[in-house]
């Protein structure tokens, strides 16, 4: 829920050749106006601050997201797909913008480039399937005027059978429920989540006819198979069913953005709703594009991301019992050959020039350049082991030849690279290889300056 206004952040002016705007804490910052001298380096640096932007909601949002693709294995593959959608996505939106005039003083919702735990509101897709989408609006409360998140189709529906046959789902089908709950900046913004199963249960988990009410007289899901739907609480009514986390009602903080992903496990592949992130108003965040690009300058770097545990794999299959969350996302083994130790990581790395931040043993680093330049890669190693060389790979291709781990180091060009999601291996000394979870996303320009990333 969100009260109305609130992405009415910043205010604009010029002064004795500066421009004047609003910060992310509300204090006002003075900016000389300057006109780039190489608007291609400006591109780069607005691509940087949107890998930025998506990398952050990833970073917030992995306990759902890095196992939220139907088909696609969870994990590294997983947010590979994740940031390569929503790069594209965020960076269409600013040459829209730009195309329609809008300055980037005035374009918000942008997390600043080695900024860390923050959560800027944009449209993500933040899962991919075949199951029946479940769209979530946000409808103002008429004695409160506090927008909340509602699923419209959901208006006076009162038992499990209205429900399900409104959204065209099966008994035994999950709802997650997340929102992403308002801090006092995005970096503490925080994300809640939340799973009902639509198989209504007694105590003794003897199955409940789908005539039982949804709700009970307390705002919970009524005689739920699995009660963990968490401190989430709903109201029906004629406007849809409204939902939040506890929290939020009663101390009366705002959520930025919600959400509603559909699961099923049909055989051993576990199914997903295509679910896009909803949230009130136009521009909810709290970050201009201009103060990310500010920022650039003061040395800021580029985060990489991890997975995390699966949540959405918990659905009965046609009714039946839950699922366990050990499930695979997508269904099927893993391949990559054998998985190299924990120990095994990259301690230190640049991208053509570019220092990233290595904070985990699994992520992405994002890195930019024409779409004939060369990769100049240099990493530094802990724990190397038996490891012997790395290997880069496009898809299922190998990108040139393997490259020798000499001591705890290996730098190397990949020649003529282009844009795309790159992943690394791990030769080992008995020839097997290892997929440690690690890839570089490089969004590319042309010689005039576009951008884009490209689909693998």
């Amino acid at each position: 829920m969100s009260k109305v206004g609130f992405w009415l952040k910043g205010s604009t002016g010029k002064l004795a050749g500066t421009t004047l705007y609003k910060g992310a804490n509300g204090e006002t910052i003075q900016r000389e106006i300057v006109s780039p001298s190489n608007p291609k380096t400006q591109a780069q640096n607005i691509q940087r601050v949107v890998m930025s932007t998506v990398g952050a909601a990833y970073s917030t949002m992995k306990a759902i997201c890095d196992h939220s693709f139907e088909g696609v294995k969870k994990g590294q593959e997983t947010m590979s797909l994740f940031m390569s959608e929503n790069i594209q996505k965020c960076r269409a939106a600013v040459e829209e913008m730009q195309a329609q005039g809008v300055r980037f003083v005035n374009m918000f919702s942008f997390v600043p480039v080695g900024m860390k735990h923050a959560f800027a509101p944009n449209q993500y897709l933040v899962a991919m399937g075949s199951l029946p989408q479940v769209k979530t609006n946000w409808i103002e409360d008429g004695t409160s005027h506090i927008v909340y998140p509602t699923i419209v189709a959901l208006a006076n529906k009162t038992t499990y059978a209205d429900v399900i046959n409104a959204l065209g789902l099966k008994r035994g089908d999950q709802l997650t429920f997340c929102t992403v709950k308002e801090g006092v900046t995005i970096q503490e913004n925080e994300f809640k989540f939340a799973r009902v199963i639509l198989d209504p249960t007694d105590e003794n988990f003897n199955a409940l006819p789908l005539s039982t009410a949804f709700l009970d007289a307390d705002g919970y899901i009524n005689k739920p198979s699995v009660r963990n739907e968490g401190k989430f609480k709903f109201l029906m009514n004629a406007s849809g069913l409204r939902y939040w986390y506890e929290d939020l009602y009663t101390n009366e903080e705002d959520a930025v953005a919600a959400f509603v992903i559909v699961s099923r496990k049909e055989g051993d592949t576990w199914k997903r709703s295509t679910t896009y992130v909803s949230y009130p108003g136009e521009t909810a965040g709290s970050y201009s594009m201009q103060a990310c690009l500010d920022m650039i300058s003061n040395g800021a770097q580029h985060n990489i991301y991890a997975g995390s545990d699966q949540y959405l794999n918990n659905a009965g299959e046609g009714g039946g019992q839950a699922a366990s969350d050990g499930q695979q996302s997508g269904g099927g083994s893993s391949s990559g050959g054998t998985t190299p130790a924990q120990t095994f990581a990259i301690s230190s790395a640049t991208v053509n020039g570019s220092t990233m931040t290595v904070g985990t043993p699994k992520g992405v680093m994002c890195a930019e350049g024409e779409t004939t330049e060369d990769l100049d890669i240099r990493m530094n190693f802990s724990n190397v082991g038996d490891a012997t060389a790395i290997q880069v790979f496009k898809g299922s291709e190998q990108v040139g030849t393997d490259h020798e781990i000499s001591g705890n180091a290996a730098s190397f060009v990949v020649s003529g690279a282009g844009y795309g999601t790159y992943t690394l291996k791990v030769k080992k000394s008995d020839n097997s290889v290892a997929t440690p979870g690690y890839s570089i996303i490089v969004s590319a320009y042309s010689a005039g300056g576009g951008g884009g990333m490209d689909q693998n």
